[in-house]
């Protein structure tokens, strides 16, 4: 017996036991969830037909048209002028399931618009209660769908066309399929996606049960925004451009601010979720340039795993080293990877997850079964215990490859802060829902500069934002990035406090403290929900010196460690003015840092004459030599009304009458 199992023909035996085994887990449907993650991340950008636009019900409508549920009379004036420009088909995502809030005249108003589209138009049907519905030909019990359509006296007309807009979810929540059609009794609807498609003219792959399937993987060409959008305010109001941007186009018409809650998660999510507009618009997309995704067929899948198995033994069985036979079989494990996504970018989808389990499985089976057996006389000749060790530790990393490890790596990135001054008094005037709104649009302004500097956004904190540069890509000019982006968000504040107070809303300020130094940077949190984040003294540091710039009355204030690391070449070449303010020892650190001042662009002029004095004036600060810079402060003020100025004078005066002990030209700060 002993003989037999060190036989090839055993260890061909076992490969094929473990292959089946592992087919077994995958006809079972075991770690389905984590095979769909992996494939999450093979999707890359695909091209997009350039007839789709998305006309987005976005916060920019919303604030100028008004609150949701808009009137019927504004879709209809948006539906006629599209009639102007022939759009080739448009989908009309937004359900008119019950007679308008106004009255009989605001359906009407839609209604006569859409008896005289020339154009054909989708709209939409929502399926509720899918627990007892065919969806897609499959059925779950006998109970129906509960259908939510638009009224009838909006969908009798020759150039109006239903579609379904459900979409099968995955345990994730994940949106991944869609079924081709629903069937409420004798009657199917078909999916508003394939229905855009088919109106749209142009040549489609449609065929259910031979190229798709009755509910296929939705093959999504990118994340949000990758299908062109313009704003619906820009269409109601007629704006030529606006309206030649959808000359023969395929036109969709939807939600997508994040307040609507019409979005889901789809493959490309990475946290940010995708408007269901956008969804169905990147299904069309699918249909129109004939992308798919199809499992591989059972049967061959099957056969694949048990080969990947018997090729694990094969190399056992003829290489006589165990280690190399390992080796290689790794090398081969690796391949799949490659072949995997090869075979993804052309619309086969195979179970990467079953390859690797099958062929580590057999690996570490066959490697234990050669010690415990053939290699066994060997093992205690040589005599090396400590060496099974290492092998069993590396038996367990290849076990299990894709194990989740929380933590993060160590940057040199520069961290930022900003806030606005006394926010909370000033939003005691609005509702909260005026709050909400003008926070939106306050943050808004501030995240678009960040993100188009290159910085990552950390968090929000009521009205205050932390971002920082240089995590997780590595730069070198992670410091002058955040200057710039500094810059930028001071002026955008003036143009928004400008629109704001047209508006009759609220007028802001902002104080922003930037500080450069070692951060660790990566996924913190716990295994079930972790964020992309930064920790470290130079983040507390940053967050301090935000707190200190309305006592010098400024916007931006930066430490030394930031102004060292800005490329004075870019200062002076960009016209970027700089300061020395003072030398603080911020709560709770014992080392003093000198702060910087990072002047406005529009205050620039102003301060440019006084710095060689307030230059003087901070080094006889830095001195003690009050009574020189009383008088030199009067000075300057009497000259400009210049903040820092004000401060070190009113320090100076102060410490005149209260002489500190020991005074090194450091001013300690009492409170955070």
């Amino acid at each position: 017996m002993k003989e037999l199992l060190r036989t090839g023909a055993t260890q061909l035996l076992v490969a094929a036991i473990i292959g089946l085994l592992v087919v077994g887990t995958y006809a079972l449907g075991y770690f389905g969830s984590y095979q769909l993650l992996f494939e999450d991340l093979l999707f890359s950008e695909r091209p997009v037909d350039d007839s789709l636009v998305i006309v987005a019900i976005d916060n920019e409508s919303l604030a100028t048209i008004g609150q949701w549920p808009w009137p019927r009379e504004v879709f209809a004036k948006a539906l006629a002028n599209l009639q102007t420009v022939a759009p080739a088909t448009v989908g009309l995502d937004v359900i008119f399931a019950d007679p308008s809030r106004i009255g009989e005249a605001d359906d009407a108003a839609l209604e006569r618009v859409l008896r005289g589209l020339s154009y054909p138009i989708v709209m939409p049907i929502e399926g509720v209660g899918e627990r007892g519905a065919r969806v897609g030909g499959m059925t779950s019990d006998n109970q129906e769908l509960r259908l939510v359509e638009p009224l009838s006296r909006f969908t009798a007309h020759e150039a109006v066309h239903l579609g379904h807009v459900n979409l099968l979810l995955d345990r994730d929540a994940t949106a991944r399929r869609l079924p081709l059609a629903i069937q409420v009794g004798a009657e199917e609807i078909p999916a508003f996606a394939t229905e855009v498609a088919r109106l749209s003219g142009k040549k489609v792959r449609l065929s259910p049960s031979l190229y798709y399937g009755p509910t296929p993987r939705v093959v999504y060409a990118g994340p949000p925004g990758t299908v062109p959008q313009l704003s619906f305010v820009d269409l109601y109001n007629g704006e030529p451009s606006a309206l030649r941007a959808l000359t023969g186009k395929i036109v969709f018409v939807g939600a997508t601010a994040a307040d609507l809650h019409d979005e889901q998660a789809t493959p490309f999510s990475r946290g940010t979720l995708m408007s269901g507009v956008e969804i169905q618009a990147q299904a069309t997309n699918m249909f129109l340039v004939g992308s798919r995704l199809v499992p591989l067929a059972p049967l061959t899948m099957a056969a694949l795993l048990l080969l990947a198995a018997l090729i694990s033994a094969l190399f056992f069985l003829f290489v006589r080293r165990p280690l190399v036979a390992v080796g290689v079989n790794v090398l081969i494990g690796l391949l799949y990877l490659p072949l995997t996504i090869f075979l993804f970018n052309r619309g086969v989808l195979v179970s990467f997850l079953h390859l690797q389990l099958a062929w580590i499985l057999a690996t570490a089976t066959l490697f234990g079964y050669r010690y415990l057996s053939v290699e066994r006389e060997r093992r205690e000749m040589r005599n090396a215990f400590s060496k099974y060790v290492s092998r069993d530790v590396l038996a367990e990393i290849l076990a299990d490859p894709s194990k989740v490890k929380l933590g993060g790596d160590e940057y040199e990135a520069t961290v930022f802060f900003s806030d606005v001054r006394g926010f909370t008094t000033l939003s005691e005037t609005l509702t909260p829902t005026e709050l909400v709104s003008f926070l939106n649009r306050y943050l808004s302004v501030m995240t678009d500069i960040t993100i188009e500097e290159r910085g990552v956004i950390d968090k929000y904190i009521g009205d205050a934002i932390m971002g920082f540069w240089g995590a997780p890509i590595r730069t070198e000019t992670h410091a002058i990035d955040a200057v710039r982006a500094s810059l930028l968000m001071v002026e955008a504040l003036d143009a928004f406090n400008a629109e704001s107070k047209a508006a009759g809303g609220l007028v802001i300020d902002i104080g922003i403290g930037i500080n450069t130094g070692k951060v660790t940077a990566g996924n913190m949190g716990s295994e079930r929900r972790f964020d992309y984040t930064v920790m470290g003294d130079a983040v507390n540091l940053a967050s301090r010196l935000e707190g200190q710039t309305k006592s010098y009355g400024i916007h931006i204030l930066v430490s030394e460690y930031t102004y060292a690391a800005l490329p004075k070449e870019i200062l002076e070449r960009e016209q970027i003015v700089t300061r020395e303010l003072d030398q603080i020892k911020v709560k709770g650190k014992k080392m003093p840092v000198r702060v910087f001042q990072i002047v406005d662009r529009d205050k620039a002029e102003t301060v440019r004459p006084i710095l060689t004095r307030f230059n003087e004036l901070r080094e006889l600060y830095y001195r003690g030599a009050w009574d020189g810079c009383i008088k030199l402060g009067e000075q300057i003020l009497a000259l400009s009304d210049d903040g820092p100025t004000k401060a070190l004078t009113e320090r100076a005066r102060y410490f005149k009458e209260h002489p500190p002990e020991h005074w090194g030209g450091v001013y300690e700060l009492k409170t955070k």
